[in-house]
Parts: structure tokens; sequence; C-alpha cells
């Protein structure tokens, strides 16, 4: 008897791994993805890492909160790795830039660990301004948030209630560790 499953590719990036050795990847809608730890561990990826999942719709009880399960994992042969979000260095071009300033926000000892809303990253880059020629809008704050996520070197949450995702808050982080309390 032959048997095969039609699984869906997706792009991915893998944000957490667990304690356990699986891990949590993340597709460009945002949706999760499970990685069991020997697909982690086969394939020797790291949080950080571009993955190609190939998925199949979760496990029914999980499917609310972790819509998707990966049955393979490619890893695209230009990208390595990358090392975990905690250790990796970054690369300042124009140290003045906003992007820049909300890494160091959101990576400052003394912020480790806060959700932040768009609206209290622009409060923050606005009071630690010089001129008011280094101040930022919400909406800009918005913008150089989600390069920095697209990046992989900031997180994202976003909070609804609604179960259409019509609306929802989106707050920023340094690492996925600021989001488990």
């Amino acid at each position: 008897m032959e048997s095969t499953l039609d699984t869906t590719r997706m792009e991915a990036v893998v944000e957490m791994k667990s304690f356990s050795g699986s891990a949590f990847a993340v597709n460009s809608a945002g949706e999760q993805i499970f990685i069991n730890a020997r697909i982690m561990g086969r394939m020797n990826l790291r949080e950080g890492g571009l993955v190609t999942a190939y998925v199949l719709p979760n496990y029914e009880d999980k499917r609310l909160t972790i819509p998707w399960r990966a049955m393979r994992v490619d890893v695209p042969r230009d990208t390595p790795q990358q090392t975990s979000p905690d250790t990796r260095k970054f690369v300042e071009t124009e140290p003045s830039t906003l992007d820049n300033e909300i890494m160091r926000l959101l990576w400052a000892d003394i912020e480790t660990g806060r959700l932040w809303t768009d609206k209290e990253v622009s409060d923050k880059i606005s009071d630690n301004a010089s001129t008011t020629l280094d101040t930022a809008s919400p909406a800009e704050c918005h913008r150089a948030c989600t390069r920095l996520y697209e990046r992989a070197v900031i997180c994202r949450v976003d909070f609804s209630t609604d179960p259409t995702r019509a609306r929802s808050l989106i707050m920023w982080a340094a690492t996925l560790r600021d989001f488990e309390d």
C-alpha cells in the first residue's frame, strides 16, 4: 500500500528551541510551525536559521495556537544557520539610524524582558532624542521594527481577542524569552 502526504511548502525562521530539543518556527504570515527534536538534530538547526518547511496542519487539539507541524525541513544551501539571537553581533553601518536606535533600546540590559508597542518605542526614542530631527512617529517605529523582525533581530507577537486576527495589538521584544511570562 502506497501512502503519500500532501504537504504545504513554507519558508520560515526557527524562532525558539525548547529544552526538549524541539523548536518553533514562524512563516511569513506569522503562523507558528512545530519542528520535532529529530528534525532539529538531523538538520542541525539553530535559532534564527532560515528553512523551507514542508508542513501539515497540526493535531486538532494544538491547531489554534500552533497551526502547522513540519514533516520535513530543507536548509537553503546559500543560507548558513545563524547563531542564537542572544549571542549574535550587530553590524552598525550608520549608528544614528532608527533601526539601530531601536535595537539598542530593545537589547539594552535595563530593558531586557520588556514588551514594547510602537507608541512606547516612539516615545522612548523621542525622549532620548537630542534634536527634534531625531524623533520618530509610531508609524516610523513600526516600519523599523518590522524591518528588524524580518532580519530576525527582534521578535514580534500579535495579541488579539478576535479569532479572525482582523484587529490585533503588535508588541516587540529582543528575544522570545521576553514573551514567556
